[in-house]
């Protein structure tokens, strides 16, 4: 008894808010939830999940669906109608609120020792006498803690109360039609919102029953389903397009293989082609050689042997002019560094000279 005293100003302070921001996030998700759903299932849930306003003027009962801010009047009859009219009456409702009359419930503001939250509906019964013209077992009563000051160590409460002789009337009034009543309220002054009381004691108020409480757990369980279809069909998708990514990279990467074996292979055939190519134009063709040996030497030379190769030309021979030849054979564009080899030698008996000279060939700079 004492925890759960101690812990009655943190429900006020603290639950109680949490409370009210969580139902509004219910109701907010469940409104979601139930628009997806095939229209006669959410149809039920929401015939489950109304509310049922009861008002009684003067001797007509009259009976509203809907949610704390927007009702619909559903049914008017006489308080003193036959009990075959119960079979009209809307009895899977979420919840049953009788709306006391105009002028039946009364509000007082207080100012109590902030000391007081504590204990704050024992310390209003207690007092209930000072503050109002009855005694605590006569009246229901509820409050409102409407601010804080912790300069002046005060609580600001609303208590609102009605007489329990109005209210049992009106229990025992609609009692026979086998209404259940969860919350005694009444209207604000202006008529357009539900105050946030609830004068019914709690051992008057009634259980929820199982249906409601199943349809919860069941609406639970299907947010819960959502939330994690939410979180895991994402997820699935992701490693689903990654496997297809994947096995298209693959594709893509044995094709860049095979791309850059083929431009490998292409690359060696153009390089030996450029070779070949390049050999071929850097070198002079023996004919060519062969042809121009034979254009600068002039007539009286007779060639007794001609060694020939890629770098040097070798000639031997027999000239009447053997000391022009070194002249006429750099002369030519092909030779360069011509030299005797051996020392020139007049053939005894004629006027020509044996000669052996040679040459450096001139590589061609053309690619």
């Amino acid at each position: 008894m004492n925890v759960r005293r101690s812990l009655h100003p943190l429900r006020i302070r603290y639950a109680a808010p949490m409370l009210s921001r969580a139902r509004a996030f219910w109701d907010w998700w469940s409104g979601e939830i139930l628009a997806i759903l095939p229209e006669n299932l959410s149809d039920a849930i929401l015939q489950r999940r109304q509310k049922l306003f009861i008002e009684t003027n003067g001797e007509q009962l009259q009976l509203s669906l809907g949610s704390w801010g927007n009702q619909r009047e559903i049914l008017q009859t006489s308080l003193s109608a036959p009990a075959d009219e119960n079979e009209k009456l809307p009895h899977d409702a979420q919840q049953s609120i009788l709306l006391m009359p105009e002028g039946k419930v009364l509000t007082r503001s207080l100012n109590l020792p902030l000391a007081a939250e504590e204990n704050l509906r024992e310390v209003l019964g207690f007092e209930m006498d000072q503050h109002t013209p009855f005694q605590a077992n006569n009246v229901y009563y509820d409050f409102i803690v409407t601010g804080r000051d912790a300069e002046k160590q005060e609580l600001r409460v609303d208590l609102v109360y009605s007489p329990r002789r109005e209210v049992d009337a009106l229990l025992e009034a609609i009692g026979k039609f086998d209404l259940e009543v969860d919350v005694v309220t009444s209207r604000d002054p202006d008529g357009r919102n539900l105050s946030a009381i609830n004068l019914l004691p709690q051992e008057l108020r009634r259980s929820r029953r199982v249906g409601i409480h199943r349809l919860n757990v069941a609406l639970a369980a299907l947010c819960a389903v959502l939330l994690v279809a939410a979180i895991a069909l994402p997820i699935m998708q992701k490693n689903q397009a990654i496997v297809r990514l994947d096995e298209q990279v693959q594709v893509a990467a044995a094709e860049a293989r095979d791309g850059n074996q083929l431009r490998r292979d292409l690359e060696k055939m153009a390089g030996a082609s450029r070779f070949l190519y390049e050999k071929k134009r850097s070198e002079i063709m023996a004919v060519e050689l062969l042809d121009e040996v034979s254009r600068v030497l002039p007539d009286n030379t007779w060639v007794s042997r001609l060694d020939l190769s890629t770098t040097e030309l070798q000639v031997q021979g027999q000239s009447e002019a053997s000391s022009a030849l070194i002249a006429l054979i750099e002369a030519s564009p092909h030779f360069e560094n011509v030299s005797f080899r051996s020392p020139v030698v007049q053939v005894p008996g004629t006027n020509e000279d044996r000669f052996h000279l040679s040459a450096d060939v001139v590589r061609s700079e053309q690619p």
